[in-house]
């Protein structure tokens, strides 16, 4: 089980830890554990609890009002806020869910929710692209682990690579080559492939040569 902090709570939820400290001295919506020299650590049950009570919460809940519900409602409201809901905070709220619990489940139903409401480029340049850009902050403070960030990367990367597959636009007259390639020492692929996956669909050729690809081993490629 994960232990995090009340800055990474913050972190996850977007809400100030003094809000938080707040609502845990007065609502008492976090049981914290305390570490031998007293300092506040929160496991994976207060993470999941407080996300969905920001959700609740920015949809207009009192957080008063909320203290009242079980749990089982606050997740009913939550779902039911998600069917219905667009905005991009609480759709990064439940990827981030996604990756906390390592559900594909959840993943695949936000995920497919968004593209049938906005389509597959919009949930990437305005869905997957910021969720990605709070995975890199939380990674960065050390709040999620290795194996989090890959669970999420790789689904995420197996949806980029079924489009790309599925693309049967024919060739543009004026086609371009592109050469598409990350060099040595970047693996993140994310973005690549995204901009693969636009080549390809605008009716250009192209050669992907994927991640960590030395330079000088592209020339000849590149001279043809």
């Amino acid at each position: 089980m994960s232990s995090y902090s009340i800055k990474d709570l913050e972190g996850f939820t977007g809400i100030k830890a003094h809000t938080l400290r707040i609502w845990e001295k007065r609502y008492h919506v976090l049981k914290p554990q305390r570490t031998s020299t007293n300092i506040r650590t929160y496991d994976d049950e207060d993470l999941k609890h407080i996300l969905n009570i920001s959700i609740l919460n920015r949809h207009g809940y009192r957080i008063s009002d909320i203290i009242k519900l079980s749990e089982k409602e606050i997740c009913e409201k939550v779902m039911q806020l998600s069917q219905r809901c667009a905005d991009t905070h609480s759709q990064i709220e439940n990827l981030l869910m996604a990756m906390i619990e390592m559900d594909e489940e959840i993943f695949h139903e936000s995920f497919n929710q968004s593209v049938f409401k906005s389509g597959f480029e919009d949930t990437f340049r305005y869905l997957i692209f910021p969720f990605l850009e709070r995975v890199g902050l939380l990674w960065q403070s050390g709040s999620i682990t290795p194996a989090q960030e890959h669970f999420v990367s790789n689904l995420i990367r197996q949806k980029l690579i079924v489009a790309i597959d599925s693309i049967i636009s024919p060739r543009k007259p004026d086609a371009l080559h592109f050469v598409l390639f990350l060099p040595e020492g970047e693996w993140h692929e994310i973005g690549l492939l995204f901009t693969h996956y636009l080549i390809k669909k605008w009716g250009h050729y192209t050669l992907y040569f994927g991640t960590n690809l030395p330079i000088e081993t592209i020339q000849p490629v590149l001279e043809k």
